[in-house]
């Protein structure tokens, strides 16, 4: 190639970078929008009015009052500063993450340690709906917990980090 190809090579391929740097776009922002996919996903999280926790023999209730906040319905049980915000982040966690898998058999209830499970959760809506949710034992890598909702056939793989915001909830007695 001359000497003459070769700058003009280089002039063409400035020009290219500088139409580029001018002109490229990133794609549109919001083309892959954030869907919650989790159990409570068509369910208002401002709109459940109770939830029940309970972790083997111990059962605790907590219920919204008028003003946001949650308080337990023992008269006996104390309230922590930081009960709202981890009842709040229990049922957002709830409602955003969604299972990984949804195809594991029903029949290894034993294997999965959802039999007894060792957490239940139960949410309840304004106008009385409810979901209960029974978490089991860890997958073999500890990063995810079997579920189950009692009356569907299958058994969940969720997120270890959302059966964990439930169960530090049920640690504060």
């Amino acid at each position: 190639m001359k000497a003459w190809g070769w700058s003009v090579a280089a002039i063409l391929a400035a020009g290219f970078i500088g139409f580029l740097a001018l002109h490229g776009e990133r794609p549109e922002p919001g083309l892959a929008r954030f869907a919650p996919a989790g159990l409570l996903a068509d369910w208002p999280v401002g709109q459940v009015t109770s939830v029940e926790v309970s972790t083997g023999a111990y059962q605790q209730s907590f219920r919204r009052n008028p003003g946001g906040g949650w308080r337990p319905e023992a008269a006996d049980a104390a309230t922590t500063a930081d009960l709202t915000e981890r009842i709040e982040t229990g049922l957002i966690l709830l409602h955003n993450s969604g299972p990984q898998r949804t195809d594991l058999a029903s029949e290894q209830l034993g294997e999965f340690g959802l039999t007894p499970p060792r957490l239940i959760v139960t949410p309840r809506l304004t106008g009385g709906a409810s979901v209960t949710i029974e978490f089991g034992g860890t997958n073999p890598l500890g990063l995810e917990r079997y579920a189950r909702v009692p009356g569907r056939s299958e058994i969940l793989l969720l997120p270890a980090f959302v059966a964990d915001a439930w169960e530090a909830l049920a640690a504060t007695r």
